[in-house]
C-alpha cells in the first residue's frame, strides 16, 4: 500500500471512528455536507490531556474523558495524547471524536 493510499485509508478510518463513537450518545446535529463548514483546528499533543483540558476550560469537568475539544468561533483546539504509531486505532478514534466536536459541536449528555 502506497503512502497516499495509507493516508486516504487513515482519513476514512478517522471519520468512521468519529461517527461510530457517537452512535450511543445524544443525537447530534446533522453532519455537514462537503464544503459547508471551514474550521481551523489546532492539535495539541499532550502527555496529560485531562490536566490540559481542565486548565483550558477554566474548571475541571465532571465525568470521565480522555481528551477534549474547545471551539471558539471558527478556531478549534483539540487536546489529546499523540498516537503511538499509525496503527494506534484508539488514539486515532479519540482524535476523530474530538475533531467531530469541532464541526458538529457538543453532543454529549450534560454531566455538570
Amino acid at each position: 500500500m502506497s503512502i497516499k493510499e495509507k493516508a486516504r485509508f487513515s482519513a476514512i478510518v478517522l471519520l468512521l471512528a468519529a461517527a461510530a463513537g457517537c452512535a450511543s450518545k445524544k443525537p447530534m446535529d446533522a453532519i455537514p455536507s462537503e464544503g459547508t463548514i471551514s474550521r481551523s483546528i489546532t492539535w495539541v499533543m499532550s502527555d496529560d490531556p485531562v490536566k490540559d483540558c481542565d486548565m483550558n476550560f477554566g474548571k475541571p469537568l465532571i465525568g470521565q474523558r480522555l481528551a477534549c475539544a474547545k471551539l471558539r468561533g471558527n478556531d478549534c483546539t483539540i487536546y489529546v495524547k499523540p498516537p503511538r504509531s499509525e496503527d494506534d486505532r484508539n488514539a486515532i478514534y479519540i482524535l476523530g471524536h474530538e475533531a467531530l466536536h469541532c464541526f458538529v459541536g457538543h453532543f454529549h449528555y450534560a454531566v455538570n
